[in-house]
């Protein structure tokens, strides 16, 4: 009977072990996938300010091209700034190989452009510029893709979209609108083909805006509270002001008399809104993922004590026989 017993006991305990080393697996499993979302989520923050800085960078050189000197001195400042940034950003992606080809294409990109962009065309500028921006923003896509942040994160698609996807998106087209704005402010006159990509790039903010418009409307209140909401409001006045300004002094007329610095101003603040709302955006999503990593932890300290009680039981019932 005492056998029996014993037995029974080294049955349940490896079966316990066995069991609660399942569940011990998988909890370290969701929280090595947990960790590299908030790995993804940081890295991503970087390529946003790199995004900024080079779009920045698009609009001084295209009114420096078109006759703006003042912009000169904060063209070398800014390639400086982005040089630092681009290898932060590479050391970082150590924790993420699958992307580091993606960047070293982006860096490559960048080494050719920087010490040749004053020497070039306005409109070679403003292609080799633009198609940087597009790696940068289909490298974001790809990291936010492949980490699956709508996963376990408790991020929803659409939240995940927002972020993403549509906020860098209407960025870009704010950065194209004021780059080509400020080379048509600097020379005082624009061309019928820039006045057609202005007109293109206000119809694709405006239906950009009613787009985050509506996903934000769809996106539950944890993520998108009534604070983000009003900032949303203050962002959509300001690139409704913009969208006026660039109709009534830049399309209106072939040769308008505005200042290239005031209009590079205008259109930068309402760009940094735009950021703004990414950056409080991306800090819901980090404080839901920081809640499930706390979660995932507890969880994975529990099935460690399962298990080890699994095994210290299965020995109990185990080493009596062998004695």
């Amino acid at each position: 009977m005492t056998d029996t017993l014993i037995l029974l006991c080294a049955a349940a305990g490896s079966a316990g072990s066995v069991l609660a080393a399942l569940w011990h697996c998988r909890n370290r499993t969701r929280l090595a996938h947990l960790a590299g979302q908030r790995t993804s989520i940081a890295i991503n923050r970087e390529l946003k300010q790199l995004l900024g800085k080079i779009q920045q960078h698009r609009g001084m050189t295209s009114g420096y091209l078109n006759g703006d000197a003042s912009f000169k001195y904060k063209i070398s400042a800014l390639q400086a700034d982005i040089d630092r940034e681009a290898e932060q950003i590479a050391k970082r992606l150590h924790a993420l190989p699958a992307h580091r080809s993606g960047f070293e294409a982006i860096e490559s990109r960048w080494r050719s452009l920087s010490p040749t962009v004053l020497h070039g065309t306005r409109e070679q500028s403003f292609d080799h510029h633009c198609q940087l921006i597009a790696a940068v923003l289909d490298l974001m896509r790809d990291i936010a893709e492949r980490s699956q942040l709508h996963r376990d994160s408790a991020c929803p698609f659409g939240f995940v979209e927002i972020v993403w996807h549509l906020l860098p998106d209407t960025a870009e087209a704010i950065g194209q609108t004021r780059a080509i704005g400020t080379g048509i402010a600097a020379a005082g006159r624009s061309l019928s083909t820039e006045r057609i990509k202005l007109g293109y790039l206000l119809t694709r903010i405006r239906n950009a805006a009613e787009r985050l418009e509506s996903g934000i409307a769809r996106t539950p209140s944890a993520m998108a509270g009534a604070e983000f909401r009003h900032s949303f409001g203050e962002v959509r006045q300001r690139i409704d002001s913009l969208v006026g300004d660039i109709e009534q002094q830049l399309l209106a007329s072939e040769r308008p008399a505005i200042d290239p610095a005031g209009f590079f101003e205008h259109a930068t603040q309402t760009l940094n809104g735009v950021f703004d709302l990414y950056d409080r955006a991306e800090a819901a999503a980090n404080r839901e993922l920081q809640t499930r990593l706390a979660g995932a932890a507890r969880l994975g300290r529990q099935s460690l004590a399962t298990l080890l009680l699994g095994v210290t039981t299965a020995a109990a019932g185990i080493l009596p026989l062998a004695l």
